[in-house]
């Protein structure tokens, strides 16, 4: 599907309203129509190069939405739910990860900063160019493996 998604291509560049081609949702993974996002400090860490992700990346991490579609082996969710969107997953493995307040794992974070699923792939494309995910679009794709669902 088409979607407009805001795109960093560089440091010291602005985020711009760049229409991309979002693949449907694959096994264990939605698809999520955003009512709101917004981009924040994190953000700014791109455009001024205090981290530095795969380029092109779509911008954003937070916001809520509905969930439109559904893929194979997702039954957590269903369509109609209502749900948001944090900056990363709290997976509470590791004893530092279990502690009060918001943690990445380092495993996350690489991978969170290159834009790609733990496979390799990538979500969002245009004219041959995968785009990372961090991710601000109008409809997004995100795994559902992780994921708690919040009814509203």
């Amino acid at each position: 599907m088409k979607v407009k998604a805001a795109v960093l291509h560089d440091v010291k560049t602005p985020f711009e309203i760049t229409e991309l081609d979002l693949d449907g949702p694959g096994a264990g993974e939605v698809l999520i129509r955003y009512v709101a996002a917004g981009l924040c400090h994190s953000d700014l860490h791109l455009t001024e190069g205090d981290l530095t992700p795969r380029f092109p990346v779509v911008g954003g991490h937070e916001g809520a939405g509905i969930i439109e579609e559904v893929g194979p082996g997702v039954t957590k969710v269903q369509v109609g739910d209502h749900v948001g969107l944090l900056v990363h997953p709290q997976l509470r493995r590791l004893p530092l990860l279990r502690e009060p307040g918001t943690r990445a794992c380092a495993t996350w974070a690489r991978r969170s900063w290159w834009g790609s699923f733990p496979d390799g792939s990538f979500r969002f494309h245009s004219g041959g160019t995968d785009y990372g995910q961090d991710v601000h679009a109008r409809h997004v794709r995100p795994s559902t493996r992780r994921s708690r669902s919040t009814r509203w």
